[in-house]
């Protein structure tokens, strides 16, 4: 039976009674999250109550159905049934969706038959379309309301659409251009809340387009396609998206015209006028946009703010003087939303933009003067917010605009308030704003009150706890009397007023932080951002900006937070002795949170037990700031960064281990990077070279490590250094962690031994300073000595950093090519001179020959024609374990039009980032994918978690309907990876995919050969040790 035709009355008989009864709401709840924890936390991070949410799909379809559904003993087949009873109802919740998807994608589902005339690939696909559609449809129901709630459902919906547009074969042609519809609107739709990249946006125009040519309305489309140009103008400056626009216009000059159709013309007339002088064609330009706005009669909602302000625009650039450029500061001019962000451009372009945020602010209150819609009112609200806060006026005047800003949220005209959560938030907010202008203890209590109530109201949002902790920072003078009436106004509230009330008096921030952490770090409405070069550190923001740049996160141990804590007071205390406190300081701790409560709802790494809260810095990790191109610059911050590291070094800390086993650790790690640098199976050469690098610093004083990367460091805009993570264990050399500091991220020219030097005598300065010892020259030129041979091994981790960054590895090649050129420093030269031959040997540089970079072309073709060499061809001689010379390689490149050099084969096959490769002396192989004879030596081993392939859908019939299971087909075994986004790029090249996982293959029976990266083999993979993934599962809700 086709899915798409009609169940009828007979189909009905022949199936299995439903069950006369079911488990009750509570029981439904517990084994969805028994059975599908997944879900449960994705709904949470889409917004939805679990609670609400499975009430209604209850109330829809009865608790029977609902249990049979969920209950993870019904069969395959019933599920199958079961999805089909409501097939033709387009209004099935999301949940259903979900747990259908759920069940069809269990290893059951993909081992027993299916009813009679259904086809998985089929049926699978019909179920994501339903998800797309429905997670689309949820992000426009909360729209702004829900800022980042609306940007990841888009993002989770562009999942599934991207899916089901990728495999169109499936979808019926009349029904095609839904999908690539909304999937081209989605980029567009984000584009007004969140940044989003050209690449993408210039898809999302090619599919509107497809769209448009698949059956979509014009008049639908069409709007969506000019803002979409639009976004790309703002993202590129590139004025042929304009010309783009004016295209589309005419090109569908008989199609039914919307406002937005409308505004999006005009406002690309204004942008081609934009930063033009004004002459004729900038005249026609304006002209056009005037005729444009002046055919609008019909308005949405806030289409009217947007006409207004491009109607004031349009007016003063027309009065521009001839000759005069034209500055209207129109690229990044949002839709509707971050009115904030266009006033402060507008009030820095020049003239005529200066003059707009007033002029605009005058014809606002001209037009909407008594409005009530809601969405004109909070957006009127937005631009005297904005106007208040950017442009220069008088106290008074700031004054009277956020009291205007108060009668337009708390409905002081129309006599009814903004009840939404933006307007409710922002309302408070200007309440202590008022307070601050006026002095007024009423407005600032109401304000406050507002906070709290919200915080109790909803304990899952952390802003209002987070505004509460920045007015605490201000310190407010709060009079006992005032402090008495608050308390009795907050005690129906909260439990403890009094405290309440305390912490804003005393400037306690730290007592609401603490209270916002456990929400922020699992509070749907609110997006975390890894903090540059640190990923395992976080920070939050919220669409409205209040959360943003206030609380920083970091899962880690209990042993490592006290030994933080301890560190960062003995660090504060030598500070302090010194006189160095406000040139320096640590990150304050405001709590820790129970990683083991929070793990099922926090999404972050299950192996910690706990998390720290600490106050975020405004400034800038040091790392950025810091560049070869302006080393000058940077060896001054390089020199404060010494300086505290110094400081830090000679901290006395009461209770830390004394320095043991110092050498050994540190070989445990720099082996690590050595090993990358020598062929595979040089151990002994690795252990002698450490041995020799070690002896050049072995005699130095141990200090205790800092781990003094340069992300490591937070240079805050008031000037100051501060100093992030203070968790290191163990010691070691003197001038070793200076090495880090000054090279881990390119800061200094390889060659710039005077703006080391002076690096270094600060720091040195800094020890003495601290310290108390003197320092003589001859310990001063020991441990530089110390410090110039600790480049090396920085070096060394430079060119094998994990990231691959080029400029990190050219930086670490210049280095050591540096110090190699200093024959007069002895052992530290040899050493150098010693690594560098190995590198350039790897690198395919024989015989002292420049390191040059393949460009990316190149390095993907050569590797594209090693890989069908190694793997395909049959007249390339190998021996039984796949290895071929490399000089029958270049043969065989050179005879098939392919000429390489032996330089280039190595530099490719040896990359660090390419796992398909091995080389060995003058023997290269591929470690998989062979159709030809294969390498028989490859190690059995357990993966680590599960195994991973992708396949066309068109697979799918022969891989799970008939049992057939994955097989080689022409290679010699069944490539699988541990990494699920791998599979899929892999399973892409032969067209639509859909993933496909294997879970503990020793218990199916299945032997797992080891052949290099993220790659295992394995000869068959049976049905019923496989199972479908789910999409949501490739997509990270935080």
């Amino acid at each position: 039976m086709n899915v798409d035709r009609k169940v009828t009355p007979l189909d009905l008989a022949r199936r299995t009674p439903p069950p006369v009864s079911g488990l009750s709401e509570a029981e439904i709840r517990l084994a969805l999250e028994e059975h599908c924890p997944e879900l449960v936390s994705l709904l949470h991070w889409l917004g939805c109550s679990l609670d609400e949410t499975l009430s209604e799909w209850i109330r829809l379809r009865g608790a029977p159905w609902v249990s049979t559904v969920v209950n993870p003993q019904t069969s395959a087949r019933r599920i199958f049934e079961l999805w089909q009873e409501f097939l033709g109802d387009d209004s099935r919740p999301l949940l259903e969706l979900l747990v259908f998807e759920h069940g069809f994608c269990r290893p059951a589902a993909t081992s027993q038959g299916l009813p009679p005339g259904m086809h998985f690939a089929k049926t699978l696909h019909v179920v994501r379309q339903r998800i797309g559609t429905k997670l689309h449809q949820h992000a426009l129901d909360v729209t702004w309301q829900r800022p980042t709630v609306f940007c990841r459902a888009l993002r989770l919906a562009e999942v599934y659409l991207e899916a089901v547009v990728s495999d169109g074969e499936l979808t019926g042609v009349n029904a095609r251009h839904q999908f690539s519809g909304r999937l081209g609107q989605g980029p567009v739709l984000l584009s007004r809340f969140e940044s989003v990249g050209t690449a993408e946006l210039s898809r999302s125009v090619e599919l509107i387009r497809r769209s448009i040519e698949e059956g979509n309305k014009v008049a639908d489309a069409v709007p969506y396609l000019m803002e979409g140009f639009l976004r790309l103008h703002d993202s590129t400056g590139d004025r042929k998206y304009l010309g783009r626009i004016i295209g589309a216009h005419r090109e569908f000059t008989d199609a039914e015209k919307s406002t937005a159709w409308r505004l999006h013309i005009a406002e690309a007339w204004l942008r081609l006028a934009d930063g033009r002088p004004m002459d004729d064609r900038t005249a026609r330009y304006l002209d056009q946009a005037a005729a444009t706005l002046d055919t609008i009669r019909n308005f949405v909602s806030g289409e009217a703010v947007r006409h207004t302000l491009l109607l004031t625009i349009v007016a003063q650039a027309r009065v521009v003087p001839e000759s005069a450029t034209v500055r209207l500061a129109l690229r990044g001019l949002p839709s509707q939303f971050g009115f904030d962000q266009q006033v402060q451009r507008f009030v820095g372009a020049g003239a005529p933009a200066s003059s707009f945020p007033q002029l605009v602010l005058g014809a606002l209150n001209e037009r909407f003067k008594g409005s009530g819609e809601p969405l004109i009112r909070r957006l009127l609200a937005d631009w005297h917010r904005a106007c208040a806060e950017f442009v220069e006026y008088s106290t008074l005047t700031r004054l009277e605009l956020r009291r205007t800003v108060i009668d337009l949220l708390g409905g002081g005209t129309v006599g009814t308030a903004l009840t939404d959560t933006p307007s409710r938030m922002r309302y408070a907010d200007d309440l202590l704003h008022v307070a601050a202008l006026s002095a007024s203890p009423q407005h600032w209590a109401e304000g406050v009150v507002r906070l709290v109530r919200e915080a109790a109201d909803d304990p899952s949002t952390c802003v209002p706890l987070v505004v509460l902790g920045r007015e605490a920072e201000l310190r407010r003078s709060v009079s006992p009397a005032d402090r008495a009436a608050l308390e009795a106004r907050l005690a129906g509230l909260v439990s403890d007023p009094a405290s309440w009330v305390r912490a804003l008096a005393d400037g306690d921030a730290g007592f609401y932080y603490a209270r916002a952490a456990t929400r922020a770090i699992t509070s749907p409405d609110v997006t975390r951002r890894n903090l540059g070069g640190r990923s395992n550190v976080i920070t939050v923001e919220d669409h409205l900006g209040f959360a943003s740049s206030t609380l920083v996160f970091k899962p880690t141990h209990t042993d490592n937070v006290e030994r933080d804590t301890r560190t960062a007071q003995a660090v504060r205390t030598a500070l302090a002795r010194v006189g160095a406190d406000t040139r320096f300081r640590t990150s304050d701790l405001i709590t820790t949170l129970d990683a083991d409560e929070l793990s099922s709802r926090s999404g972050l790494a299950s192996n910690v037990n706990v998390i720290t809260v600490r106050r975020f810095e405004h400034g800038t990790v040091l790392a950025e700031l810091l560049s070869p191109e302006t080393e000058d610059a940077s060896a001054d911050l390089l020199k404060q960064a010494a300086a505290f590291l110094a400081y830090i070094h000679a901290a006395p800390r009461p209770g830390d281990a004394k320095p043991t086993k110092v050498r050994a650790k540190v070989r445990g790690r720099v082996r690590m990077w050595l090993r990358d640098v020598f062929p595979k199976g040089a151990d002994k050469l690795v252990d002698q070279t450490f041995d020799s690098w070690w002896a050049l610093l072995a005699d130095a004083p141990t200090l205790p490590r800092r781990d003094a990367h340069a992300f490591n460091w937070l240079a805050t805009d008031d000037g100051r250094i501060v100093a992030i993570d203070l968790e290191a264990t163990g010691h070691e050399p003197i001038g070793c962690e200076l090495a880090q500091l000054t090279d881990d991220a390119p800061a200094l020219a390889p060659g710039s031994w005077d703006l080391r030097r002076e690096v270094f005598e600060s720091y040195v300065e800094a020890l003495r300073e601290c310290t108390g010892e003197p320092y003589d020259a001859a310990e001063v030129e020991r441990i530089w000595a110390v410090y110039r041979a600790s480049l090396i091994v920085r070096a060394v981790r430079c060119l094998t950093d994990r990231t691959g960054d080029p400029a990190l590895r050219r930086h670490g090649e210049a280095l050591l090519d540096e110090i190699s050129a200093h024959p007069e420093w002895g052992s530290v030269h040899e050493v150098a001179v010693t690594l560098r031959d190995a590198w350039a040997e790897r690198r395919g540089a024989l015989g002292g020959a420049p390191l040059r970079e393949l460009n990316l072309g190149r390095k993907r073709r050569i590797s594209k024609a090693l890989a069908y060499q190694l793997r395909h061809n049959p007249h390339l001689p190998t021996n039984q374990q796949g290895w071929a010379r490399l000089d029958d390689l270049l043969s065989a490149l050179s005879e098939s039009g392919q000429p390489v050099s032996s330089a280039e084969v190595l530099a490719v096959a040896q990359a660090l980032d390419e796992p398909r490769f091995e080389v060995w002396d003058n023997l290269i192989r591929a470690r998989y994918g062979h159709t030809t004879s294969a390498p028989d030596d490859h190690e059995v081993g357990k993966p680590d978690g599960l195994l991973y392939h992708a396949t066309a859908s068109v697979n799918l019939r022969d891989i799970l309907q008939l049992r057939q299971g994955l097989r080689p087909m022409t290679r010699k075994a069944v490539h699988l990876t541990t990494h699920p986004r791998t599979a899929v790029l892999a399973g892409r090249r032969h067209g639509p995919a859909v993933l496909l996982s294997v879970n503990d293959p020793a218990a199916h029976g299945l032997e797992c050969r080891y052949a290099g990266g993220t790659t295992w083999l394995i000869d068959t993979v049976p049905a019923r040790a496989l199972a479908v993934v789910p999409l949501h599962q490739l997509f990270s809700a935080h």
